[in-house]
Parts: C-alpha cells; sequence; structure tokens
C-alpha cells in the first residue's frame, strides 16, 4: 500500500518525504513500470480519446501518468506538486521522451495554485485526495478546471483498508509526525464528483485502492 502524506499550509515536511522517494519511483517507471492503479486510470481514460487533450495531473509524482498519454498523442500537459524531487525527476523524463516543450510543471498547493491554472480537457489525481484534509476544496477547485474527464484513486471503502489507514493516522498523531494520510467519506466524496455535473464512465480497484473516472456531462 503506498503512503499518502498531509498536505498543510507548511508543504516543507511533505516535499521533503516525498523528494526522497523520487529516485524509487524513477526507477520503476524507468523499468516500464505503473502501479496497478495507474493502469487503471490509463484503462478509464481511454474510454474516450487522448488525442490533442490538455492533461492536468494533479500530485503527478514522477510524471509516469501524463507523460504515458503525451506519448500517446495528448496535446500537453501540466504537473503539480508539492515535492521538488518528483518534479525534477519528471521533468527529466520528459526531456528524454523529448516532451519537455509540451510539459509544464507546478510546485505547490494546487487549491492555492488553481486560480492562475488553466483549464484542462483530462484531470488527474492519483491518490491524492487521501492526502488533503480539505476535500471539498480540492474536489471543487480540480473539477471546475476540467472540460471533459476526471480521474482520481482514493482508498476502498471496507473495514481493513479503512482501520489501516486509521491505524497511520494514529501513529502519526502519536509520534507528532508532519504528515498523516486523511480518512474522508468516499461515498460523500462521489456525490460531490458528481453533483459537479460528471458521470462515472469507469469503476475498478486493487485490493487496497478504488479507482473512479467520470465524464463531465454537457
Amino acid at each position: 500500500m503506498s503512503i499518502c502524506c498531509n498536505v498543510s499550509v507548511n508543504n516543507e515536511p511533505t516535499n521533503k518525504f516525498f523528494s526522497r522517494w523520487s529516485k524509487r519511483y524513477a526507477k520503476r517507471f524507468r523499468k516500464g513500470g505503473l502501479e496497478k492503479t495507474q493502469q487503471y486510470i490509463l484503462e478509464g481514460v481511454r474510454k474516450e480519446p487522448v488525442t490533442a487533450k490538455r492533461i492536468l495531473d494533479i500530485g503527478c509524482g514522477v510524471g509516469s501518468l501524463h507523460l504515458t498519454l503525451l506519448k500517446e498523442g495528448a496535446a500537453t500537459a501540466t504537473g503539480v506538486e508539492v515535492s521538488e524531487g518528483m518534479i525534477s525527476q519528471a521533468k527529466k523524463f520528459a526531456e528524454d521522451f523529448k516532451l519537455q516543450d509540451r510539459t509544464s510543471y507546478v510546485l505547490g498547493d494546487f487549491v492555492r495554485e488553481a486560480p492562475s491554472m488553466q483549464e484542462a480537457d483530462l484531470t488527474m489525481l492519483d491518490k491524492v485526495v487521501c492526502c488533503y484534509e480539505d476535500y471539498d476544496a480540492l474536489i471543487s477547485a480540480s473539477t471546475a478546471k476540467t472540460r471533459a474527464i476526471y480521474a482520481l484513486s482514493h482508498p476502498r471503502q471496507n473495514i481493513l483498508v479503512e482501520s489501516v489507514f486509521k491505524l497511520q493516522i494514529f501513529f502519526a498523531k502519536l509520534f507528532r509526525s508532519a504528515f498523516h494520510p486523511f480518512w474522508h467519506d468516499w461515498t460523500a466524496i462521489h456525490r460531490l464528483i458528481v453533483a459537479k455535473n460528471f458521470e462515472l464512465i469507469y469503476s475498478n480497484s486493487t485490493i487496497a485502492w478504488q479507482v473512479l473516472v467520470y465524464r463531465r456531462i454537457h
């Protein structure tokens, strides 16, 4: 199970944590590996043509998702991350793939950066919502920037996964960690996305993670 983190006003602890992991994520991607949740996200977003689409990848990591779609014909991609290490790796991959002219990266909290960002045809949030305390603000800001397809992954709503996440939260608070995951009402999040004028077109899951892809209703 991948670790999610608390994106707070001070992003520095989160930045340092994920920057330490960035080389490992880059090594996996370099070997051609995508996590199962990423494979499912791509499977879902491919329900609609990706050619010439503009992508917004929130919590983009080393760029695995948006760079894969750019190679398949998407037009441009913007990656948003709180980790300098992750963005550094994503930029290296973009250069390696000769995609640097079609990519841009924003270091920071998406909700705070959103007002200055352009809309996208396709928005992706892989294991991001469980990292953010104010999910309403995150969902509202990201759906508002999405013209067509909206994809996300979050922990599955079952007793086992909930227990594991809440145990992580407990120990993080016990040891006063600078970051920890958040357990939200995932059904409420689905209702919120639907209320933003989206319909569910794809659903899949791993043992721990739920992948959902939506289409904006015009």
